[in-house]
């Protein structure tokens, strides 16, 4: 009787380092991402945009405001378009700093602009009798269900804005609220 040798397993060596440099590779993007994030908030240009607060609630996400931003909702003639501007496409909008002390909204370009104003990159949506419609990836702040409550229930005579901080290209993040003048959150770097 001939003994046949177990066929061999090259492939199980490899399955503990490759699980672990997966591993790796998963933490170091996700470091990534987080410590960009706060360099954004540490670094970027902060700018303060008027805003306004509606208090949903989503049943897996919890709390959150929806950020009515001033300068989603542009009447043409307000600003500087560009012609080539389409719906659904990249808007990057020049802004200028308002007498109020909320930024607005200048100009709004297809590409990139040549400009030494803060930008800031959103989606143009579509235009309706003169107005212009702007989304932005940062409309929503999620709250512990108290402060999103308390936001839900200012006064409509106060004024709210959302701090955020822009880059060089246009990305931003909220690093805080205030609300008539006075900061009510910051958000923390980690």
């Amino acid at each position: 009787m001939t003994r046949v040798a177990p066929p061999s397993r090259p492939a199980a060596r490899w399955l503990i380092p490759g699980i672990v440099a997966v591993a790796l590779l998963q933490t170091a993007a996700l470091g990534k991402m987080v410590t960009d994030r706060a360099a954004l908030l540490r670094d970027g240009f902060e700018v303060v945009l008027e805003t306004g607060a509606i208090d949903p609630r989503d049943l897996f996400r919890g709390h959150y405001a929806i950020l009515n931003l001033a300068i989603t909702r542009l009447d043409k003639g307000d600003v500087t378009v560009d012609p080539a501007l389409a719906s659904g496409a990249p808007v990057y909008v020049t802004l200028t700093a308002g007498e109020d002390g909320y930024w607005q909204a200048q100009g709004l370009f297809a590409a990139p602009p040549d400009s030494t104003t803060p930008v800031l990159k959103g989606v143009f949506e579509y235009e309706i009798d003169q107005q212009l419609i702007l989304s932005f990836p940062f409309d929503r702040y999620f709250a512990p269900e108290d402060r999103a409550l308390e936001l839900e229930a200012l006064d409509r005579a106060d004024r709210m804005g959302v701090i955020l901080a822009l880059d060089g290209k246009g990305n931003g993040a909220i690093k805080g609220l205030m609300i008539d003048g006075a900061l009510v959150y910051e958000e923390p770097l980690f």
